[in-house]
């Protein structure tokens, strides 16, 4: 596993998630970020809701403005709840999805029910308690339940240029290739689904550029490459031949098996 330095602690990583002012991270204004992840979920959705099916609750960890279960809540007869720290985003997210949504650390998460389905998208970077978080996903998990993944793994020969931004100080870790078998190992957990897709794949989606950041830079950057002709797929094989198959954004179904360190 790849880690930041200094790594900190759970109260500092909280502290910095769930203000809106914070000087180290610019929580985009909730309606900007809430049209990204409508672009996100335009090309995420359909693996996410295949894994839904048969399930009747979903708690979604970090579920920034809404979008999932709002979308999730309208096209199937599924209950959903979220998780949000972000005091602005978790208000908007009741408002659009008309679901509860907690404002308690998943760590410390303890519902009256059990959910047959909890996901944790591109989320799982941000959490600095592995021991506390895993106790806490298995005891809200039905007998026969999912965690469902979207993260980013790393070969050994990642390079600083595979992102020109890695969502640091907010990013704290990122999985190898094979961190993803020893914390099934140690939490009780069985991979039930492992597709790995290639950053340079994923990174010159004409959806994703559409996806404006905080960097104004970069969104001028962006907007111009959607209006030249080729320039995606000319970019996207020029990333592959120098950084390619370093860096893999993954989707990872998980399913709590007995024993385990929890």
């Amino acid at each position: 596993m790849f880690f930041v330095d200094p790594y900190p602690t759970e109260l500092q990583q909280r502290e910095r998630v769930s203000s809106a002012t914070n000087s180290q991270i610019e929580i985009l204004d909730c309606a900007r970020r809430y049209s990204g992840e409508r672009l996100y979920y335009d090309r995420h959705f359909d693996s996410i809701a295949e894994e839904c099916a048969g399930a009747a609750s979903l708690l979604d960890v970090g579920c920034g403005t809404g979008h999932l279960i709002e979308r999730l809540g309208k096209t199937r007869n599924l209950y959903c709840a979220g998780i949000e720290l972000n005091p602005q985003a978790a208000d908007f997210a009741r408002r659009v999805s008309g679901c509860e949504i907690f404002e308690t650390p998943i760590e410390e998460f303890r519902a009256g029910r059990k959910f047959d389905v909890i996901t944790m998208i591109n989320l799982f970077s941000h959490v600095p308690a592995f021991d506390a978080m895993f106790a806490a996903v298995r005891a809200a998990l039905r007998p026969g339940g999912k965690l469902i993944l979207r993260t980013s793994e790393m070969a050994g020969n990642v390079a600083r240029w595979n992102q020109l931004h890695w969502g640091i100080p907010d990013d704290l870790h990122f999985l190898g290739l094979r961190t993803l078998d020893f914390i099934c190992a140690k939490y009780g957990f069985s991979i039930a689904r492992h597709v790995r897709t290639p950053f340079e794949d994923e990174l010159f989606r004409p959806s994703r550029w559409r996806q404006m950041g905080r960097n104004p830079a970069v969104n001028l950057v962006k907007r111009a490459g959607l209006h030249l002709p080729g320039f995606l797929p000319a970019m996207q094989r020029a990333y592959a031949a120098v950084l390619g198959k370093r860096l893999y954004v993954s989707f990872i179904v998980l399913k709590p098996v007995s024993g385990g360190d929890t």
